[in-house]
């Protein structure tokens, strides 16, 4: 409770959380045709990355979409539809978010709505003393650093093309701003995906984390699947003693807690509370699609169009298929879902709506001067159309796609 107060999460209209109930009900129902709004949004600034991570599509250049940036009137029109019923947002998915150099506008649009936005960065990227201010004055909940090792060795050998010390250099930047300005978000995260080659130096970044004040760390199973994207001979041999000897860490071993291997349901939650939107406006069903072939639809970016997407003929296709009804779903990649863990994200989308919510009633109860201060703070956050900022040469080598 402690963590979700710290995000400063705030209330939402009473209309989001009656939202909330219909979407629960027609998960429960398994209705074919929707009417909730979507209760959580992953949106891709970007699918441009200059990193090489060998087990992401995006890192081993074998993304088969244009590669591009996000437009602001795209995300402007999705939130006129539905950002009175979203509670959170993931600015990332398949590239580095901050090579979008607006990527602090559009979570300032999102932030303005009461939405807690959470932002995944290898932070690897020069930036301007102005653009990390930006980034702090966006009013962003959660700043998440991909941050593998505490040396630049163990580091390097899965985030190829990473500068070591530039990540840490800027961690600290956001520190020190967001001291200077006496705000205590975004919350910084230190994620640490532990393999057999880094798992030595969990202890050592519990400390470095605590030296430089960063918020807090989390550890995290990798996705060893070496059958998702194409691999040389060197890396595939790399990759199968890449699996972490620590039992909790390794999804691999049958007794260890990462270990989640279950059965189709019948329903997806994902179907029903949530969609991935590309950076170009289309909608996957589920944050681990990426191939176009896989898209749903996509948002035409000039008007209210979300819920017209969410209830064509493939998303109703396929909670028919779930649901045992007949439908046309052949061919869907949902029928064959790379993922089923995953299909039980509607559990883990409730249990964070009633944390961060009871956060805020408890933690308004207890500091109500402090809650109105910090309201009228974060209400002044970067505005639409402020000025950009620098945006890395498009060379692309340099600036390509990511994990």
């Amino acid at each position: 409770m402690r963590d979700a107060a710290a995000l400063e999460p705030r209330l939402r209209r009473p209309r989001a959380y009656l939202n909330w109930l219909r979407a629960n009900y027609e998960l429960l129902t398994r209705a074919g045709t929707i009417r909730a709004r979507p209760l959580k949004l992953t949106f891709d600034p970007t699918n441009f990355c200059q990193l090489r991570c060998p087990l992401c599509p995006t890192g081993a250049r074998v993304q088969d979409r244009d590669r591009g940036r996000a437009q602001l009137h795209v995300f402007e029109h999705l939130m006129d539809e539905v950002g009175d019923y979203v509670f959170l947002i993931d600015f990332f998915n398949w590239g580095e978010p901050l090579l979008n150099e607006r990527a602090e506008e559009l979570v300032s649009m999102a932030s303005r709505r009461r939405i807690l936005t959470f932002l995944s960065s290898n932070l690897s990227i020069p930036m301007t003393d102005e653009r990390v201010g930006r980034l702090v004055d966006s009013g962003l909940s959660q700043l998440i650093v991909s941050l593998d090792g505490a040396t630049a060795e163990t580091y390097g050998t899965y985030r190829r093309m990473g500068r070591f010390d530039l990540v840490i250099e800027n961690m600290k930047r956001v520190l020190a701003a967001r001291r200077e300005r006496g705000v205590t978000y975004p919350r910084v995260n230190w994620q640490f995906l532990v393999f057999r080659f880094n798992e030595h130096e969990i202890g050592t970044v519990r400390r470095m984390a605590e030296d430089m004040g960063v918020d807090s760390v989390t550890f995290r199973a990798p996705f060893l699947d070496e059958g998702r994207v194409p691999l040389s001979e060197k890396d595939r041999a790399a990759v199968s003693s890449w699996a972490p000897t620590l039992v909790e860490f390794n999804r691999y071993d049958e007794s260890s807690p990462a270990h989640t291997v279950l059965p189709p349901r019948p329903r997806c939650g994902w179907h029903y509370m949530s969609s991935a939107i590309n950076w170009d406006g289309t909608v996957a069903p589920c944050c681990t699609v990426f191939e176009k072939r896989d898209d749903f639809g996509k948002l035409s970016g000039a008007g209210s169009d979300y819920m017209t997407v969410v209830n064509n003929d493939s998303y109703r296709a396929v909670r028919d298929s779930f649901a045992g009804r007949e439908s046309k779903a052949d061919g869907l990649v949902c029928l064959k879902c790379p993922t089923p863990f995953l299909m039980d994200y509607h559990s883990h989308l409730n249990r964070q709506i009633l944390l961060y919510s009871s956060a805020s009633v408890l933690d308004a109860l207890r500091h109500p001067v402090r809650r109105f201060r910090a309201r009228r703070a974060r209400t002044n956050v970067l505005p639409a159309g402020a000025p950009a900022g620098e945006l890395l040469d498009d060379d692309v080598d340099a600036a390509t796609l990511r994990p």
